[in-house]
């Protein structure tokens, strides 16, 4: 989805969502930027990547995706799954991108281990069996996603109809099962997060948590600027 004119900002999804997520955000920033609400690598209408399904392998592509429409530097927003895609983008590719603002999800080796034991997030581990999640889950989407928006989200956020929409995605051959390949690439995109933090982002960082989806400031804090650690 691409709307509006000025300086580009890119929005990155959660899962199991699309850019349709962010369909209510879009009008408002298009009153003065172009809005870019993509869908993740292997999700919604994205393609799929030969190289797989990861964090760091999703950063690199959506550079790729940047160059190719000759966009210099980008306002990059992160949501969930794509917050931590976006901590990669302005980690590996930081002359790219104009800010970084990472929505409700701690990142991969920066506090994520220890909300998904605090907050009994068990789809970590079942999205994290290989070949599991894809047989128990085959003409059972509806169940599935509806357990989980009803879980993992405000009451009354997600109507039927919004169910419908993202199904109509996630029933399509392979989705499903490109969204769980990330998370069964979290080990490895651990380490390739916790390199990257080496350094730490030289653009303006906004980090925000809610509830229990925020994750501990202070790890935040220590893998993205030192400027604004983060607004709890």
């Amino acid at each position: 989805m691409r709307a509006g004119s000025g300086t580009p900002v890119v929005l990155l999804h959660g899962w199991p969502q699309t850019w349709y997520a962010w369909r209510k955000v879009i009008p408002e920033l298009a009153r003065d930027h172009e809005v870019f609400a993509v869908d993740l690598p292997g999700l919604g209408d994205s393609g799929s990547s030969p190289r797989g399904h990861g964090v760091r392998i999703a950063a690199d592509l959506l550079d790729a995706w940047r160059a190719e429409l000759g966009l210099d530097r980008v306002h990059v927003v992160g949501h969930d799954l794509g917050g931590p895609i976006g901590y990669a983008w302005a980690a590996a590719h930081p002359a790219h991108v104009r800010s970084f603002t990472l929505l409700a999800v701690p990142l991969h080796g920066f506090g994520l281990s220890e909300l998904i034991a605090r907050a009994g997030l068990w789809h970590f581990g079942f999205f994290s069996v290989p070949g599991l999640a894809e047989e128990l889950a085959a003409g059972r989407e509806r169940i599935l996603l509806e357990h989980f928006y009803a879980h993992a989200m405000e009451s009354g956020a997600i109507r039927p109809s919004d169910v419908d929409t993202y199904l109509s995605s996630y029933t399509r051959p392979g989705r499903l099962a490109n969204g769980f390949a990330y998370y069964r690439n979290a080990p490895a995109d651990t380490a390739a997060l916790t390199e990257l933090a080496r350094t730490r982002l030289p653009m303006p960082t906004l980090a925000i948590g809610c509830g229990r989806a925020g994750g501990p400031a202070p790890s935040t804090a220590s893998a993205t600027s030192p400027r604004r650690p983060a607004v709890p």
